[in-house]
Parts: structure tokens; sequence; C-alpha cells
């Protein structure tokens, strides 16, 4: 799953671009047990971006822009949108201080999108390892969020009871969301191998998601998985629905249950403040609509500074330029998704695929900044789901 001391120690000396690849997985594993700031952030600090400029300056990834895959293309298209309001809120010292620190979040978040994809375009081998690595250090994860913070009541949020996680998933909702891709490659994993370490960590994914009550990932979950299960067994997906409605009809009939309270807990706080959110924001957006505020602004609402819904989000801070750009991307995502020749993981990828947007209509902010979970909820799920390969070689 991971590379041995060994393994890096021989490619530090051989092939350091295969390195950085090798790299960027453990970076990738190491998201869901290590905190975000700063220890997971210095990994990429210290260990990969280093490295990435040396290897660059070498000529080593200098291949011409016309051999680069159309989603990473699209993908570097969106980053630099964001640079356009960006540059043009440049009007006062602070404000200067803010662009410069989030012209340093597209590079780093372009960074970790050009290694991404050239470590897809490498070998097919690398998305499996992938998988199992989100999967095995997911459960990880899973397991010390149970024991640390289970059944914690939120004081912002009226004492109800919703789990935080762990590392990148401390987040309540940008947690579910990572862990619903989880959950979507595990059950991908159990029903190729039949191995009941995949079931169980499907399983315990899904009882994160359920205890942070996180709904717009859960709908996201319940969106992917049967269209994913649907495509693969259907018979699966037919006994997995009856299921669902034997559980939800019991959580009524146990009334008083934990599970009772929660789901009425949840049911109970309404929608979150979204409406207005998102109306407050299109207010916003008619005052920069080309090319947005920047990625510095806030909005005008104690508590809640960003749309919550990623098409608002690009439009606010990058403007219609923005918006065109993140559809341009998604569009370069789904036609590679569907024109791969290989189409055993393509049930998978579009499960993710919709899981991500489904997610993205509540709960997204800037697709720039990072190192940050947004590289497991955005960057990470939608180039696992495109099939890439650079422009005249072989599609995998």
């Amino acid at each position: 799953m991971l590379p041995r001391p060994r393994d890096l120690a021989r490619l530090w000396r051989e092939d350091r671009r295969t390195l950085l690849h090798e790299l960027l997985l453990l970076f990738i594993g190491l998201g869901f047990l290590l905190p975000n700031e700063p220890i997971w952030s210095d990994v990429f600090y210290v260990g990969i971006l280093p490295l990435f400029v040396c290897e660059w300056w070498k000529g080593r990834f200098r291949a011409g822009i016309e051999e680069w895959p159309k989603p990473l293309l699209a993908g570097g298209l969106l980053i630099g949108s964001f640079l356009f309001g960006t540059v043009l809120h440049m009007t006062s010292t602070p404000l200067l201080k803010a662009s410069l620190f989030w012209m340093w979040n597209m590079a780093c978040t372009g960074t970790f999108v050009f290694l991404l994809a050239d470590a897809f375009c490498a070998t097919r081998v690398f998305r499996e390892r992938l998988m199992q690595v989100m999967i095995g250090f997911g459960a990880v994860n899973v397991l010390i969020a149970l024991g640390r913070l289970a059944f914690r009541p939120l004081e912002w949020q009226g004492h109800i009871l919703r789990m935080q996680g762990w590392g990148l998933t401390r987040h309540p909702i940008l947690g579910a969301i990572i862990m619903g891709s989880v959950l979507l490659m595990a059950v991908h994993r159990g029903l190729a191998t039949s191995r009941w370490r995949y079931w169980l960590a499907a399983v315990a994914a899904l009882i994160f998601i359920l205890l942070t009550g996180s709904r717009g990932p859960l709908l996201g979950v319940l969106c992917a998985l049967p269209v994913m299960l649907g495509l693969k067994r259907p018979k699966v997906a037919l006994g997995l629905a009856v299921a669902a409605m034997v559980a939800v009809a019991a959580f009524w009939v146990l009334d008083g249950s934990v599970v009772s309270r929660l789901v009425k807990e949840q049911l109970g706080r309404g929608d979150s403040h979204r409406l207005t959110i998102w109306s407050l924001s299109w207010q916003q957006i008619r005052q920069a609509f080309w090319f947005g505020h920047g990625p510095a602004w806030k909005l005008a609402r104690p508590g809640e500074t960003f749309p919550h819904n990623l098409f608002l989000s690009t439009w606010l801070y990058a403007g219609l330029a923005g918006v065109g750009a993140l559809l341009a991307y998604l569009v370069m995502v789904g036609k590679s998704l569907f024109e791969a020749r290989h189409k055993v993981e393509m049930p998978l990828c579009l499960a993710v695929l919709i899981h991500t947007l489904v997610s993205a209509m509540t709960d997204f902010g800037q697709v720039i900044k990072g190192p940050a979970p947004m590289w497991y909820i955005f960057w990470l799920a939608t180039l696992f789901s495109a099939y890439m390969a650079p422009r005249g070689r072989r599609k995998p």
C-alpha cells in the first residue's frame, strides 16, 4: 500500500519523479492521521514542494502543455481564473498581504493537482494503491474519532450531538464528504474482492457520516451509491434499498432511543440558513459579476463568511470567468470518464463524481485553498473520476 524506506531510497537515486508520486501517496494517507495545521501542511511544504520545484527546474516535468491531459489543462485554467479577482483587489497593504497569501494557495494547489494528475497518467496501479490508502487510513481515522470525539455536543449548534473527526476530517461536514468517497471506494472493493475488511470499512465510514449529522454528504452518498450498485450489482442495490427502508421505519418505532434522538435533532435543524446565505452571496456577486471579489472576500454574516455552494463560491471569488472555467473542468472530467476504454471502474468513478457534485451544492468554498481538505473533497475526487492520459499516448 505504501512504499518501504528502501524503495524510497532507491527512487531517490534512480527516479525522483516516481518518488514524488510515492511521497504524494504517503501525504494523502497522513491527512487522516495528522493535524491539518501545521503538521500535515508542513509535510507538503518540506517533503514535496521543494523536491518538485527542484525536479521541475531540472526539466523532469517540462513536457509541452499540448501533451497534458485535458482535465489537467482545464484544472489549471480553473485555478488561474481566481487570479484576476485577486489582482484587481490589491488596493491597500492589508489586501496586498491577503492577495499574496491566496496566490501562494493557488501555487500549492496547482502543484498538488499537477502531481496527482501526473501520477494517474504514469500508471493505473497508482489508482488502485490510492484506493487502498484512502480506505485503510480512513478506517483508522474513524476509529480514532469514535474513541475520542463521539457523542460530544456542539455548543455552537445548541448542544446537538454531532461527532467531529480527526485530522482533515475534524470538521463534521468536510469530514463527512471525505468519508463519502472512502465509503464508495470501500463498497467498490468489497464487490470486486468479497473481502470483509472492505465492507467493515464501508460500514465504519457510513457510521462516521451519520454521527456527524451532515445531511449534504449523506444525500450525496444516497444519490451516488444506488448509481454504482445499479451499474454493478442491481440485486445488491435492491436489497440495500429494502434494508434502508426497514432501518428508517425502525428509527421511528424505537422512539426515545439514541438513534431516534439523533435523527429527530438533525431533521429539526432546518435548512442551516443556506437560503439566506445564498441570497446574500448573490447580492455580493452582482457587485463584481465578471471577475469576482477575489478569494480574500468574506460575506457580511457572522459565522457564515462564504456561500456554502461550489458555483456561488466560485462566482463570488472568481466571477463569471471562474464559473466558466469550473464548468469547462467538469465537462472535461465527465468527457474523459465516458470516453475511457477501461470501463471496470466507471461505476465507481461516476459515483464519486455524483457524490462530490451533490455535496458541493451545500458546503463548498474556495477550491484553491490548500493544503486543506478541499484537496481531498474536490480535486482528488474529480481527478480520480477522470481517466486521464497525455495526448498522443494510449489511454488505459
